[in-house]
């Protein structure tokens, strides 16, 4: 099955480093596109939980770390031989945001890195890698 068209969830962790990593190794640099979706989340507030209103100095604060860490990605990704795009979603979830752009889109893969949680974490805080699993309507490869 050739992957013309991957998605990396990207949240810059460990997991997700590795999840780029495996989709470089699939992607074929005559054929494949990979889009990196990252998910800026909101501001979380006692008071009334997370808010999406931002501050110009800090939406250019993370625009900043994301188009840092994106520029590494890049370099990878032209090393061999493939070209990047970023997506940056904004939403309080982040698996509705990367669902909602996937199935939105005509992604033949998505790769999203297992965060590792177990036990009464994960029954607690949920599964972003398992509610994309369940719900993209295309391939997911989970990568630990």
């Amino acid at each position: 099955m050739e992957f013309r068209n991957i998605l990396v969830a990207f949240d810059s962790s460990s997991f997700a480093s590795r999840a780029f990593k495996n989709a470089l190794e699939i992607a074929d640099p005559n054929s494949s596109k990979i889009t990196i979706a990252t998910v800026v989340t909101g501001i979380y507030q006692p008071s009334i939980g997370f808010s999406m209103k931002y501050s110009k100095e800090l939406l250019e604060k993370h625009s900043k770390i994301l188009k840092k860490i994106f520029s590494g990605l890049q370099a990878q990704a032209q090393k061999k031989g493939l070209s990047l795009t970023l997506k940056i979603l904004y939403d309080p979830s982040v698996s509705k945001a990367i669902l909602n752009y996937v199935n939105s889109q005509k992604f033949d893969l998505v790769v999203i890195g297992s965060h590792g949680r177990t036990g009464i974490n994960k029954v607690i805080l949920g599964s972003v890698a398992n509610e994309v699993t369940q719900k993209a309507k295309c391939p997911v490869m989970v990568v630990k």
